[in-house]
C-alpha cells in the first residue's frame, strides 16, 4: 500500500478513534477499506465452590474471550531486528522477546485470522531473511527463538532493502507495515536514506531507537514522516515491552478497545479485600465491599479473566444471586451480558441442649441449663422451656436459656427446650426430671407431763408440713402399751387421746406418714402412769459404782449406799416416802425433797422427785429398782435447771432401761397393794 508524501495517516491514532472507525468507511493511502465491523467479547461467569454454608466464601471468575478486529482489508507486517555486535547476548534475547511477544499480540488482535501476515528479517554487516512473510503464527515465532545473533557492523540500508524484498511489490489490496528496532547510526557512507525512501514508497515504516547510540534524525529518517510521527524510542532492550501496546495498535485494530467490567455485588455478599485479580495486565480499580471495575486498553483475539472472593454476610439462605449486576462498556458500545452467577447457601440449623437431667425434691427448685446450645453459623434469638407437667412441677424463666424448675409432687417429667436462630431455623432437645418424695415434718404441740392415773385419758398433739401439696397423710400413734391407734390426716394439726389400763412408764412415739412412704416419727419421752392403789417399794443397802458414773470425777468407783422407801397414801395421787444416796467416793451426798410420781408395775419399780446435793437444793432424781433375779439399781441425780448429770451408775442409757447394777449388800422389796 503506497501512502501519500506529505500525508501521515498514523494507524496509532485509528485505535484512538475506534468508535468512529467502526462506523465510518476508512481510506489509508487512497485504499479504500471496509468499515470496522464490531467484534464483541463472548462472556462466561462460573463460580467455586456452588454451594456455602452461612459467612462461607466463594471464588467467582468472569470471563471475556475476546475477538479480534473484522477489518476485511488484510496487513502484511515486516519485523527489522539489529542483530549487530554493539548488542551484547543479554539483550538480544530481549529483543527476540518482545519481537515473539509483538508477533502473538498482534495475532490476538486478529492479524493472522484476517488474512495477514507477519515477516521477520535481520540485519548487521549484511541482511538475513529470519522468516518470510507467513500467515503461520507459530512459525514465525518459532523463527524467532531459532534466530542466532550475527554480530557486525550495522549495515542500516542493508536491513531496509531486505525488508523490501521480503515485502514484496505494492499490493494496493493489502496493509503493508514496517517496524524497524535498531540500537545505533548507520556504518559510515551506508546508504540509509535512500533505502528508506524506497520502503516508504510501499509501505508505512516505523523506528524504534534503543539506547542513547542512535539520533533521533536517523529515525526519523528510516520512519514514515512527518518529524517524529512514527519514531519510539527506550533507554534499554528491557524497556522494549513498554512500547507493545503502542507498536500492536499501529498494526491491527482489535475487536474491542477500552473494554470495562464493572461488578456491582447482590445484597448479602461481601467483595474479599484484595482478592479480584485480572489477567492481561488489567487494572483493577473502585473495590470495595460492593465491587470493582477492571479495565484494559483492548482486547483482542484473547481472554481476560477476572477473579474475585466474596463473602457471604449471614443472610439470607437459599439459591441466591452473587451479582446485581456486571456492566460491560467499550468503545465500540458492543452489547456483552454476563451469565447470571449463582450459588446455593445452606444455613444450618441452630442445635438445642437442655443440659443433664435432674432431680430434685418437692417444694424444691432446680436450674436447667440451656447455655450449651449453640448456632454453627450464627446466633441463637430465642429460647422456650415447655411440657412440664403441672401435678409434678412446675416452669419459670421460660424465654430464658436458663429456667427454674419447681418441684410439685414425686414423678419423672420430660421438658423440652427449644431454640430459634437468627436465620428462623429451629430445634429441640429435651431433659428428664425427676422429682422425689419428701417426707413430712412433724411437730409435736402437746404431750402428758404430768403423771397420770390408770383410766384416766392421756392426749397428745401435733402439727406437720409436707412440701408435697397434692401428698395425702395418715397419723398413727404408738401408746407404748401394745396399742397403736391410726387415723387419716386430712390436714395439720393431729391429736389424738388414750387411757392406760395399767401402771407404768410408756414411750409414746407419734407417725405421720404421706401417700408416697415418706414419714416423721417424734416421741414425747416417757410418760408415768401411776395406780395409787398399787403397791409400793422399799430398799436399803449399798452397790459398787462403776467408773464414769459421777461425770465430776470419772475415775472415781466404789461402795455408794442407798436407803429408800416410796408409797402413794390412800387417795392421794403424789407419793411419799424418803431416799437417801451416798458415793463416799466423790463425796456426793444425795437427800430427797419430795416426790412426784411413783410406778410399780410387776418386779420393776420407778419414781421421780427432787431433793439435795450436799445440802443444795435444786436437783432432780429417777430411781430405778427390780426386785429379785438378783435385786438391781440404778440412781440418776441431775440439776434440774439444766439436765447436767450429776451422777448417774447407768450413765447414757434411756430412763426406761432397766437397771443392769445388782446391789453388793441389802436387799430391794415390791409391796403388793
Amino acid at each position: 500500500m503506497h501512502t501519500a508524501t506529505g500525508r501521515r495517516l498514523v494507524p496509532a491514532r485509528i485505535r484512538s478513534v475506534a468508535a468512529v472507525i467502526a462506523a465510518t468507511a476508512l481510506t489509508l493511502g487512497g485504499i479504500a477499506m471496509a468499515p470496522l465491523a464490531s467484534a464483541a467479547p463472548v462472556p462466561s461467569a462460573s463460580a467455586s465452590p456452588t454451594t456455602v454454608n452461612r459467612y462461607g466464601t466463594s471464588t467467582v471468575t468472569l470471563t471475556l474471550d475476546g475477538e479480534s478486529s473484522t477489518q476485511s482489508t488484510p496487513t502484511d507486517l515486516v519485523l527489522v531486528l539489529d542483530e549487530s555486535g554493539s548488542i551484547d547476548s543479554t539483550e538480544f534475547g530481549q529483543l527476540k522477546s518482545f519481537a515473539d511477544a509483538v508477533v502473538e499480540a498482534v495475532g490476538n488482535d486478529g492479524l493472522f485470522a484476517n488474512g495477514g501476515r507477519v515477516g521477520v528479517v535481520g540485519f548487521s554487516t549484511g541482511a538475513e531473511v529470519v522468516s518470510p512473510l507467513s500467515g503461520n503464527e507459530t512459525d514465525v515465532r518459532n523463527a524467532i527463538a531459532a534466530n542466532p545473533q550475527s554480530g557486525g557492523s550495522t549495515c542500516m540500508s542493508c536491513g531496509l532493502n531486505e525488508a523490501s524484498t521480503v515485502m514484496g511489490a505494492d499490493d494496493p489490496a493489502r496493509n503493508q507495515l514496517v517496524i524497524v528496532i535498531t540500537d545505533g547510526n548507520a556504518t559510515s557512507g551506508d546508504p540509509t536514506a535512500s533505502a528508506a525512501a524506497n520502503l516508504q514508497a510501499k509501505a508505512e515504516v516505523f523506528a524504534v531507537g534503543v539506547g542513547d547510540g542512535i539520533s533521533q534524525s536517523t529515525l526519523e529518517t528510516i520512519a514514515s514522516g512527518p518529524g517524529a510521527d512514527n519514531t519510539f524510542s527506550v533507554g534499554g532492550f528491557s524497556s522494549l515491552a513498554t512500547l507493545l501496546s503502542a507498536l500492536v495498535s499501529a498494526v491491527v485494530v482489535p475487536g474491542a478497545t477500552h473494554p470495562s467490567v464493572t461488578v456491582t455485588l447482590a445484597p448479602g455478599w461481601d467483595l474479599v479485600p484484595n482478592s479480584v485479580t485480572a489477567t492481561l495486565g488489567a487494572t483493577v480499580s473502585g473495590e470495595s465491599v460492593d465491587g470493582f471495575t477492571v479495565s484494559r486498553g483492548e482486547l483482542g483475539d484473547e481472554n481476560l479473566v477476572i477473579t474475585y472472593d466474596v463473602t457471604h454476610e449471614g443472610a439470607p439462605c437459599g439459591l441466591l444471586d452473587v451479582n446485581s449486576s456486571v456492566a460491560y462498556t467499550d468503545d465500540q458500545n458492543a452489547t456483552v451480558t454476563f451469565p447470571d452467577v449463582k450459588v446455593t447457601v445452606t444455613c444450618l440449623p441452630p442445635v438445642a441442649d437442655a443440659g443433664a437431667d435432674k432431680t430434685v425434691a418437692e417444694g424444691s427448685s432446680v436450674t436447667l441449663d440451656g447455655s450449651g446450645s449453640h448456632d454453627p453459623d450464627g446466633t441463637i434469638t430465642a429460647y422456650a422451656w415447655s411440657g412440664a407437667a403441672a401435678n409434678i412441677g412446675t416452669l419459670s424463666g421460660t424465654s430464658n436459656a436458663v429456667a427454674t424448675y419447681s418441684g410439685v409432687d414425686d414423678g419423672v417429667d420430660a421438658v423440652t427446650l427449644g431454640v430459634t436462630d437468627d436465620n428462623g431455623l429451629t430445634d429441640t432437645d429435651t431433659t428428664t426430671v425427676t422429682v422425689t418424695n419428701v417426707a413430712p415434718t412433724l411437730t409435736l404441740t402437746s404431750c402428758p407431763v404430768a403423771p397420770s392415773a390408770v383410766g384416766t385419758d392421756v392426749s397428745v398433739a401435733g402439727t406437720f408440713t409436707d412440701p408435697g401439696v397434692n401428698d395425702t397423710h395418715t397419723r398413727t400413734v404408738d401408746w407404748g402399751d401394745g396399742v397403736v391407734s391410726a387415723a387419716v390426716a386430712t390436714t395439720s394439726p393431729v391429736a389424738a387421746t388414750h387411757q392406760y389400763t395399767s401402771a407404768g412408764i410408756f414411750d409414746i412415739a407419734v407417725t405421720v406418714t404421706d401417700d408416697d412412704g415418706g414419714s416423721d416419727t417424734e416421741t414425747c419421752g416417757f410418760v408415768v402412769v401411776f395406780d395409787p392403789d398399787g403397791g409400793f417399794v422399799t430398799g436399803g443397802g449399798w452397790i459398787t459404782s462403776p467408773a464414769g458414773a459421777y461425770p465430776a470425777d470419772p475415775g472415781a468407783a466404789g461402795r455408794a449406799s442407798f436407803g429408800f422407801v416410796s408409797k402413794y397414801k390412800k387417795g392421794a395421787t403424789v407419793p411419799t416416802g424418803s431416799t437417801e444416796f451416798q458415793f463416799q467416793a466423790g463425796n456426793l451426798n444425795f437427800h430427797s425433797s419430795d416426790y412426784q410420781w411413783l410406778v410399780v408395775a410387776g418386779t420393776k419399780a420407778q419414781y421421780k422427785g427432787t431433793g439435795t446435793v450436799n445440802g443444795a437444793s435444786g436437783y432432780s432424781f429417777m430411781l430405778t429398782a427390780t426386785d429379785g433375779g438378783p435385786d438391781k439399781l440404778r440412781m440418776k441425780v441431775w440439776k434440774t435447771s439444766d439436765s447436767t448429770v450429776v451422777y448417774d451408775n447407768q450413765i447414757g442409757s434411756g430412763d426406761t432401761t432397766n437397771p443392769t447394777t445388782a446391789l453388793s449388800g441389802g436387799q430391794i422389796v415390791i409391796h403388793k397393794g
